[in-house]
């Protein structure tokens, strides 16, 4: 279970928003919306414990993240709405890196699996990133999802660049992730068209929004 106690969130001089008090229980997927620049990318980070709340506390599973915060990042997985890939490199060997930075060993032949499930395949996957639509770079950082076995995702825009297909798979991926009882936070203008897809993620969804 992740919650929060009257979190709150500065930039500069100026509060965002504050006494937000959530709970999301396994199984279940907190929606945030709200206007841009109304802070919902740093609610996520201050969930993934990225950046710290100006004042209150997050738990999980009932102990502060802060009490043990490797325990709590290595149960979690956090992609913000910019795809974190190194432009020099492909896609296998950015999900080395990434991988690798979660601590996992994964092999190559698992890493080509995962991209011809987001429909990468070919040429595609051998050359550096930078040459490859921003779609297609989406595809490659949510690849992790079906790399990394993690209870909690927090994804910033998933949908972000995505076409219809591209929808439908990371819908299908949060539907099944939701129904091993994990937990997900997401933010995204096109959440509706997603909910369309998956019918069942507005029945596990919670809202919040600023």
């Amino acid at each position: 279970m992740l919650n929060t106690q009257k979190i709150s969130c500065q930039r500069g001089r100026q509060l965002l928003w504050s006494d937000v008090n959530l709970t999301v229980d396994p199984g279940q997927l907190l929606f945030v919306s709200g206007a841009n620049g109304s802070g919902k990318s740093s609610l996520l980070r201050i969930l993934a414990g990225l950046s710290s709340p100006n004042s209150g506390d997050i738990f999980w599973c009932g102990e502060k993240i802060t009490v043990d915060t490797i325990m709590y990042r290595s149960q979690l997985l956090y992609i913000g709405h910019q795809p974190p890939l190194n432009p020099e490199l492909n896609a296998i060997e950015n999900l080395i890196f990434l991988t690798q930075l979660h601590g996992q060993k994964v092999g190559q032949d698992q890493m080509v699996s995962a991209l011809q499930f987001w429909e990468l395949q070919g040429k595609t996957i051998t050359l550096p990133t930078k040459h490859l639509s921003q779609g297609q770079k989406q595809r490659v950082a949510l690849a992790q999802l079906s790399l990394l076995e993690k209870k909690l995702w927090i994804l910033d825009e998933p949908f972000n660049s995505l076409d219809s297909s591209g929808s439908n798979i990371i819908s299908k991926q949060l539907e099944q992730h939701l129904a091993q009882n994990h937990l997900a936070v997401i933010t995204s203008h096109l959440h509706e068209k997603a909910a369309h897809i998956a019918p069942s993620l507005q029945q596990r969804e919670i809202r919040i929004e600023f």
